[in-house]
């Protein structure tokens, strides 16, 4: 029987007959049978959202509500979920139908060879954000090493973290158990921030991890519930969600999976923490445009906050070197990241590594002035498959600069590892025109893009010209 057949179409909506229409005792034996009859219908065992996709349905809100009933009835994502241990030891989401040879073979990851070479566009971002200050101290310090945006765990620190001038995230912690009067009381907390400081609101970190029996159909409902509330209480305020991924070894079924993630955000937060096990840094770079593929899927396009290591890392319980935070960094602001943010400040762990919390003001300081020095500037770049990050900033007046980061911790090319290049910024180049370009010998501007035309309106048209002399 395919899933057509399987879906009785009555002009109003759809009835799903599954053989598994309610919770099944035993979740391996269940995930089987359900896993033979999506077989039928599509082209992803166990996995629905390309089986779905082969419904009548042309509204994606529908195929949506579909493939979150048939994942949650039949397939049991909650308890296929669940391998939270093993999930911690790889650092890898399990998604429904992902554990077998066949579904392996049939589906190989997608990796990052689609990502080489791709240019993307961007501005650099202003914001720079720490998770977790827990006292007005430690929101005053944060302020003078140049951030400009805390996320709370503490709420009761937002009324100080304005005062000074910084905006507010709330971090809350919801699942499918959280009450009403929770989330109301939280909603509480955030309309007493001030309108024009209050950045966003958390629901979630981390919910295919930390909570991983919560499915992700309720944060789509959530969001659906709370984004026209808001809309009239809080206009303007984001609601945001994080996990960790897209990473390079999932398959398309991943990326289905957690679109539905995308669709129970305004903002999206990401986790590239290459450095565990010492990973390659050009995660940074390559997870935020994996991350962007799983918005087109969510029809989205997302703000994306880039949360980077500022806390001991396993297997060895270590702060990340400096050198490579600051690579790290680096690429998440010339990647067009809508924030940069640190998780978390911690000063107790902080302190157990000499040199890190000076080093750590020294490198935000050159973050902050990065960031102002790129104001304005369209930024395009690109990853090669060396591990060579090179982007082109270009100004409205015409200023150009190129930056080459080597993402290696080993040389690559003429480039030391880890090191970051920038070139002079190139003023405008301005040539006088000969007179058949203007109506007389006038001077020209030479913008970037390869075309040059005379600066002064009594032009007739483009300089084509060759050019008679430099202007300085």
């Amino acid at each position: 029987m395919s899933l057509v057949e399987a879906a009785g179409y009555d002009g109003g909506c759809f009835s799903i007959r599954t053989r598994c229409p309610s919770p099944p005792s035993d979740a391996a034996e269940s995930s089987a049978s359900c896993n033979d009859w999506l077989k039928t219908g599509g082209p992803m065992p166990l996995f629905v959202c390309h089986a779905v996709g082969d419904l009548p349905v042309r509204n994606h809100a529908v195929r949506r509500s579909l493939t979150i009933f048939v994942l949650s009835t039949c397939v049991w994502v909650p308890a296929v979920m669940a391998q939270e241990e093993q999930a911690q030891e790889d650092f890898v989401q399990e998604v429904p139908g992902t554990e077998s040879t066949e579904s392996a073979e049939a589906y190989p990851p997608r990796g990052n060879a689609e990502f080489i070479g791709k240019v993307t566009t961007a501005a650099a971002t202003q914001i720079f954000e720490m998770y977790n200050p827990h006292s007005p101290e430690a929101l005053r310090a944060l302020k003078d090493m140049g951030f400009t945006q805390v996320i709370l765990d503490w709420p009761n620190l937002h009324a100080d973290a304005t005062a000074i001038g910084l905006n507010v995230v709330l971090a809350n912690w919801w699942t499918d158990q959280t009450s009403q009067e929770e989330i109301d009381r939280a909603l509480a907390v955030a309309r007493e921030v001030r309108p024009d400081r209050l950045a966003g609101i958390s629901v979630m970190d981390e919910p295919d991890r930390n909570s991983p029996d919560t499915p992700f159909g309720y944060y789509v409902d959530l969001y659906e519930t709370l984004r026209p509330r808001l809309d009239s209480q809080l206009a303007g305020v984001p609601l945001e969600i994080s996990h960790w991924g897209p990473l390079a070894r999932w398959d398309q079924r991943y990326y289905d999976y957690f679109s539905f993630l995308y669709e129970a955000a305004d903002v999206m937060r990401i986790m590239p923490f290459p450095d565990l096990h010492e990973g390659p840094l050009s995660e940074v770079y390559l997870m935020m445009l994996r991350s962007r593929e799983v918005m087109k899927i969510a029809e989205r396009d997302l703000p994306l906050v880039v949360i980077l290591q500022a806390w001991v890392l396993p297997p060895e319980s270590k702060l990340p070197e400096l050198a490579e935070l600051r690579v790290m960094a680096w690429q998440a602001v010339l990647g067009g990241a809508h924030a940069v943010s640190f998780f978390d400040y911690n000063q107790d762990v902080w302190n157990q590594t000499p040199g890190f919390h000076e080093g750590f003001v020294g490198l935000m300081s050159e973050l902050t002035n990065l960031s102002r020095r790129l104001q304005g500037a369209v930024i395009t770049s690109s990853m090669d498959d060396a591990g060579l990050l090179r982007a082109t900033a270009v100004w409205p007046d015409g200023r150009e600069q190129s930056i080459t980061i080597n993402t290696n911790r080993e040389p690559a090319g003429s480039m030391q590892g880890l090191a970051i290049v920038e070139s002079t910024v190139t003023s405008p180049q301005r040539v006088a025109c000969q007179p058949r370009c203007c109506k007389q010998q006038l001077a020209c501007h030479r913008p970037a893009r390869h075309e040059r035309r005379c600066a002064v309106r009594r032009c007739v048209m483009p300089c084509r010209g060759r050019l008679v002399r430099s202007v300085r």
